[in-house]
């Protein structure tokens, strides 16, 4: 049996990220023909190119950050066809929604292989709904991306007769010995330089809970809150930004800072932030678990106005990002950094911006394949105490702020203050850039 080594994101002490919830799903509805044949030969496709669907995951039964990657030979994915007749008086988007709600409640082992299951839901020939669900542990959401342009090729290539021309995904085995090798490399020495000098003496930023919290406290599940944007009125924080050469996301980061500072009256935060973890190209067609977590530092100096503030946050962006290594490695140099995540008087907010999936044409495999989109969010973290703020932007345009947290920590008035006050602050911001940032 080949043995490859876990990559920082495999590595579990706590056990947490083994759990059948800790999972990735993704729902798309298909209008137009499908052949099932074809579906299901799309799906062992994606298994046999991608090895991080078929892996195996040993770990040390004393210790989790111990243990190594096993790959298997390819194995058939379980597709299981429903045929989904129309009760009375029930529209379909509605019956899909209520199946992409339910995929918030699936559950998988992490040793399961292929670590891919789907489940095909037909209301008639030409109308259906997909749903995909990996173990994290395997996939993260870029790698849903990447599994819907693979199940899309594979497709037309069998309904067509030709070959697809996908490239050749880097095996995801790989990434643990990449990041082995970026650590003894001088780019890595760049970035513990850069870290030591930004971080040093600094604790991520936590905001104030409304009543101590802990283990003991948590409910059974996270709440959701949901605040929006239209995409009209978004577009034009989305030109507001391209002007000031910035992205939505320095908007958001900026509007952030103004939170933080009404909130706690600071004026020098680090945030938590998300992301993808590709920090090669090589990976950028591979499915695994790359997503990792990137502080950012925001220091208002002598900011004066919003616009200040949107272009700091770009610099302090563009420097995270430059400086990337894994989180894992950022919390060798400062072990304290985290600390106030355990205070249980504060919460630590987790930023994400996700780009919802379009329907672009590399992911289609009939007349349209799109992904649901509910009305609103609904929790989905599978670990308790979370507290997270999601951007996203979906396909209509439209902007979601959407905060999960512990309502044993937090009142939902609080929550919904800060959720209205920060996506004021994102209009502000693109309405008003020459505003000042502290007026009241």
């Amino acid at each position: 049996m080949d043995q490859y080594p876990l990559t920082s994101r495999q590595k579990d002490p706590s056990g947490l990220a083994r759990s059948p919830r800790h999972v990735v799903a993704l729902a798309l509805r298909i209008k137009g023909e499908l052949r099932v044949d074809a579906l299901q030969g799309a799906l062992d496709e994606v298994v046999e190119r991608q090895e991080a669907l078929r892996t195996r995951l040993h770990y040390d039964e004393n210790d989790g950050t111990l243990g190594f990657q096993e790959v298997l030979p390819p194995r058939p994915v379980p597709l299981t066809v429903h045929d989904t007749p129309l009760p009375a008086g029930r529209a379909r988007d509605e019956m899909a929604l209520e199946v992409h709600v339910a995929l918030h409640d699936a559950e998988l082992s992490f040793l399961a292989t292929p670590s891919l299951r789907a489940e095909l839901y037909r209301f008639d020939d030409q109308d259906a709904l997909l749903t995909l669900v990996t173990h994290h542990l395997f996939s993260d959401g870029w790698s849903s991306d990447v599994l819907r342009r693979e199940i899309a090729a594979g497709y037309r290539a069998r309904v067509a007769g030709v070959p697809h021309t996908l490239p050749s995904p880097v095996p995801y085995r790989m990434f643990a010995s990449w990041q082995q090798e970026f650590l003894g490399s001088e780019k890595a020495a760049e970035c513990r330089r850069f870290w030591g000098r930004e971080l040093a003496g600094v604790e991520m930023y936590t905001m104030p809970a409304d009543r101590p919290h802990g283990p003991g406290t948590r409910a059974p599940r996270s709440v959701v809150e949901n605040f929006s944007i239209d995409a009209g009125t978004f577009a034009g924080v989305t030109a507001s930004a391209a002007r000031h050469r910035c992205s939505v996301w320095h908007v958001f980061l900026a509007a952030f800072m103004v939170l933080a500072e009404k909130v706690s009256g600071r004026t020098d935060i680090a945030l938590l932030t998300v992301n993808n973890g590709r920090q090669d190209e090589k990976f950028y067609h591979t499915i695994g678990f790359f997503t990792d977590f990137v502080p950012i530092r925001l220091a208002f100096g002598d900011c004066v106005t919003f616009r200040d503030l949107m272009l700091l946050a770009r610099r302090a962006s563009a420097d995270s990002q430059r400086y990337r290594m894994s989180f894992d490695s950022v919390l060798d140099i400062f072990p304290e950094l985290m600390k106030g995540a355990f205070d249980p008087l504060t919460l630590l907010p987790t930023l994400n911006y996700v780009r919802s999936p379009k329907a672009e044409s590399q992911a289609q495999f009939a007349t349209r394949v799109e992904p649901v989109v509910p009305a609103e969010e609904v929790s989905a973290s599978y670990v308790r105490g979370a507290f997270i703020w999601t951007f996203l932007v979906l396909p209509s345009g439209e902007f979601r702020c959407v905060v999960e947290y512990e309502p044993d920590a937090i009142d939902a008035t609080t929550v919904r203050r800060w959720g209205t006050e920060f996506v004021d602050l994102v209009q502000a911001i693109a309405d008003r850039p020459g505003q000042k940032w502290n007026v009241r």
